[in-house]
């Protein structure tokens, strides 16, 4: 074989060769697993077991007595019922408010999609209630594992 022959091969082989070799190595690269890491997610606390923890936070870091850990349990008992109260103020002006939203958003839609849309807000009710049933359910049910 001649000689420029035998180096056109040489060559031929090295240019195949670092083919295969680089794309081994890019197959073993985009086939690679990733890790990742979870966390499971922080258990939300009723309101009973959060205020229960405020109060033993205040006798352990704060060093209240029983007499002020009574005290500051009926301030959180009147702030809990201001605040009932102003939720309650605030309920009519904040349906007042939604009602000019969708009355908004309806005269934009055609009678069409009025129809869609009042279907999606619907399901959409229907699906609160349905989450706020079972929370209801939950609660009930953490509250008698713990008495």
């Amino acid at each position: 074989m001649p000689k420029s022959r035998l180096v056109t091969l040489t060559y031929l082989l090295l240019v195949f060769g670092s083919g295969t070799l680089v794309g081994a190595v890019a197959h073993r690269l985009y086939m690679a697993t990733t890790v990742t890491a979870t966390v499971p997610p922080a258990r939300v606390l009723t309101p009973a077991e959060a205020r229960q923890q405020y109060l033993d936070k205040m006798r352990k870091r704060v060093g209240t007595s029983e007499e002020q850990l009574v005290r500051v349990n009926t301030l959180l008992d009147d702030a809990k019922h201001k605040y009932d109260e102003l939720d309650l103020q605030a309920k009519p002006l904040r349906e007042k408010i939604d009602q000019e939203r969708i009355a908004g958003i309806l005269a934009v839609l055609t009678p069409e999609q009025q129809k869609s849309y009042l279907a999606w807000r619907a399901e959409g009710k229907a699906k609160r209630e349905k989450e706020r049933q079972e929370k209801a359910r939950n609660e009930q049910s953490s509250a008698r594992q713990t008495h």
